[in-house]
């Protein structure tokens, strides 16, 4: 059991040479962020390597681990961020890696593309003029939708498939985007968006290897829906943090109580006193003796109200309560918590201990469902997971 490193080719997805590992180096990957991780090699092995499957943002490189039977678990696939930082005494370069994310951070959200027809008077006030609808839709789905219209635009192609279902109802969601706000029409931050609404969906793109093709590989966009706001998982982990014989190396419970609020305002388009505004609040709290707490949101593009109100609403429940996180070490090569076979946004059932913390509530035996909200390590067995009580 150990990781394996490929070159991939970011626009087909076709794997490219596989790479030795020549130091720790480390990996960080969280729910709804972008990855980020570096990977060392040695020098040697670069030269015989076309230039061609090293360069920044053009290749990248598939980050695997290897199971008992040496089958591959896709972990981490994305661009490849800058040039090699090179340590000549050591003969290693080390490249700078980061997920999807950062590369749809750096398109746009258009109804078509108008880079053929470069500074044409009239394609520019096309573009100014057009929209973006999305009506009777899930939000999942509108994300699905943004990405496949970014894939349609020239140099726009990537491997990238989508494993949750369209959903459609003349009950559903509505999002109107204008093509003069470019400023405000960046991709990622869109997706971002509609996952952080009151009734948004965890998203996460995961790669995967294609339907009988090993030699290429794709990212999975999957999300939430509406019936259930999480990612569907096949396998739950159990963690027993009590047991001795156990997958467990260490635990700490932290805390932040920055996020206290109980009156929250939105603001939206419009200047001076045509600002829209929108407001949401815990009435509970002040009855049950905390102060006035207030902070300001803003999303200065939106003429939606009713997209206000839902920001506003996510961040007082956001605010209802100290963020409250277990942190877990365990031992990734441990079949009861190995790489692969749980995932960012999963589920596990946890087992705490009644009296091992003042704050942190114990599960009398039980397992108790605690979301895993992100994931970090190095080239090695150890994971460190961050893990949320799951309050919905």
């Amino acid at each position: 059991m150990t990781w394996v490193a490929h070159l991939v080719d970011i626009r087909t997805g076709q794997l490219g040479a596989q790479l030795k590992i020549a130091d720790k180096g480390t990996w960080t990957k969280p729910l709804g962020g972008i990855e980020d991780w570096s990977v060392t090699v040695h020098r040697d092995q670069l030269r015989e390597i076309p230039p061609e499957w090293r360069l920044p943002w053009r290749a990248g490189t598939l980050m695997s681990w290897q199971q008992r039977d040496g089958t591959l678990s896709p972990w981490l696939l994305g661009p490849i961020t800058d040039l090699p930082k090179e340590d000549r005494d050591a003969d290693t370069a080390t490249f700078p890696c980061k997920g999807v994310g950062e590369l749809l951070s750096k398109r746009l959200l258009m109804a078509r593309d108008y880079g053929a027809d470069v500074n044409s008077v009239s394609a520019m006030r096309d573009l100014a003029e057009s929209i973006v609808r999305f009506e009777g839709v899930s939000y999942g789905t509108m994300m699905r939708d943004m990405v496949e219209l970014s894939m349609r635009r020239v140099g726009g192609t990537l491997p990238i498939s989508f494993g949750t279902p369209r959903e459609t109802g003349s009950d559903l969601y509505e999002m109107t985007y204008y093509g003069y706000n470019l400023a405000n029409n960046d991709l990622w931050k869109l997706l971002g968006e509609r996952s952080g609404l009151l009734k948004g969906p965890d998203f996460a793109f995961r790669p995967k290897f294609r339907e009988d093709e090993e030699n290429m590989v794709e990212w999975e966009l999957v999300t939430g829906t509406v019936a259930q706001r999480t990612i569907a998982q096949t396998w739950a982990m159990d963690l027993d943090t009590t047991a001795s014989d156990s997958p467990i190396a260490k635990v700490s419970p932290s805390s932040d109580a920055s996020n206290i609020t109980n009156r929250v305002w939105w603001t939206g388009a419009g200047e001076d006193e045509g600002t829209l505004i929108r407001m949401a609040g815990n009435d509970g709290m002040l009855e049950a003796g905390f102060p006035l707490m207030e902070m300001v949101g803003s999303s200065s593009d939106s003429e939606n109200p009713s997209l206000l109100n839902s920001k506003a609403a996510a961040a007082v429940l956001n605010g209802s309560a100290p963020l409250q996180q277990l942190t877990i070490e365990v031992d990734g090569s441990d079949r009861r918590a190995e790489i692969g076979r749980w995932q960012v946004g999963d589920y596990a059932n946890v087992v705490i201990g009644d009296d091992d913390w003042l704050h942190v509530p114990g599960t009398r035996g039980q397992g108790r469902r605690y979301k895993i909200i992100s994931a970090k390590g190095g080239w090695g067995e150890q994971v460190t997971l961050e893990f949320q009580e799951a309050l919905l």
